[in-house]
């Protein structure tokens, strides 16, 4: 059976839709459909059940979708493997991130990495760490971009870059005349947080317990799913807040939103590139991660 046809199924199960799959592979519907049923008459079974708005995997699609992303897998890795014999950077490259590296970090590595290395064709997955890591341990992704140090002896783990928390505010917010602020400033004005389980909440919750507050001493009106939440939150004046700095940088450069340092509290945390210890790493990603440490 031709590779391309487990392609196309695994990318018709995560697009929910044929049509969706078509426009994606840049193929016509009806090519997309020959495909599925030359898969479904191979096997003697139907793998996807069409009778609602998404399609669905039957059982004996359960199974097929399984083992056709490893035969991608293995596929992929022959490819790899042949090409490190010849040293060429090529093929495809897994990545997943938390959030915030995800969201305004990594990209513009992997740009970067995709100017210098034409053939490579990326992913990139954004999810929690939690997730991210459970990926790298199945194998769906190669390398993982997280804000917390992971517990696990079975990875590699290099600290990436450090993400510096700022304070930002309204532009006209009476804080924005202040030289630096003392946390003890911010505590009765009205306080956007990321939900319970964020890494941000988390790094500010450690931070106030070491200058002995507690995260419940802030004056918290709302909490919210992501940082563009809050930072909309923010620019529209229900409250204040603590953020990245990389995630800061756009609305501070326009001016929607201000910053003012704290006096004598930092808040910070590390972030990493992880990747399985014992894991064969292609050429493809021995350059990826150079790449993406040294910037």
């Amino acid at each position: 059976m031709n590779i391309n046809y487990f392609k196309t199924f695994i990318t018709v199960v995560k697009k929910g839709s044929f049509s969706e799959a078509a426009k994606t592979l840049s193929l016509s519907q009806p090519a997309i459909s020959f495909q599925i049923q030359s898969i479904e008459k191979e096997y003697g079974q139907i793998l996807l059940d069409r009778s609602g708005l998404r399609v669905q995997l039957t059982e004996a699609g359960k199974i097929f979708y399984s083992y056709a992303r490893q035969i991608l897998k293995l596929n992929g890795a022959l490819s790899e493997s042949i090409d490190e014999l010849q040293g060429v950077v090529r093929g495809h490259l897994a990545l997943g991130a938390s959030t915030i590296p995800g969201e305004y970090i990594v990209p513009k590595i992997l740009g970067q990495f995709i100017k210098k290395f034409s053939d490579v064709e990326p992913e990139l997955e954004i999810s929690d760490t939690a997730e991210i890591l459970t990926k790298i341990r199945e194998h769906e992704i190669d390398i993982g971009f997280i804000g917390a140090l992971p517990d696990s002896n079975n990875l590699q783990v290099e600290k990436f870059v450090t993400d510096e928390l700022i304070l930002i505010i309204p532009p006209n917010h009476p804080l924005a005349s202040k030289v630096k602020v003392k946390i003890e400033d911010i505590l009765k004005e009205p306080f956007i947080l990321r939900e319970i389980g964020s890494g941000t909440r988390k790094t500010i919750k450690e931070t106030l317990e070491k200058a002995k507050i507690q995260l419940e001493n802030l004056n918290e009106i709302m909490d919210l799913g992501s940082t563009q939440a809050v930072l909309s939150g923010v620019e529209a004046g229900l409250g204040i807040s603590i953020i990245s700095k990389f995630a800061a940088e756009k609305a501070l450069a326009l001016g929607t939103v201000n910053t003012v340092p704290f006096k004598n509290i930092s808040f910070s945390r590390d972030l990493f590139l992880v990747y399985e210890k014992n894991r064969f790493l292609t050429r493809t990603q021995k350059e990826f991660i150079k790449f993406a440490l040294s910037h």
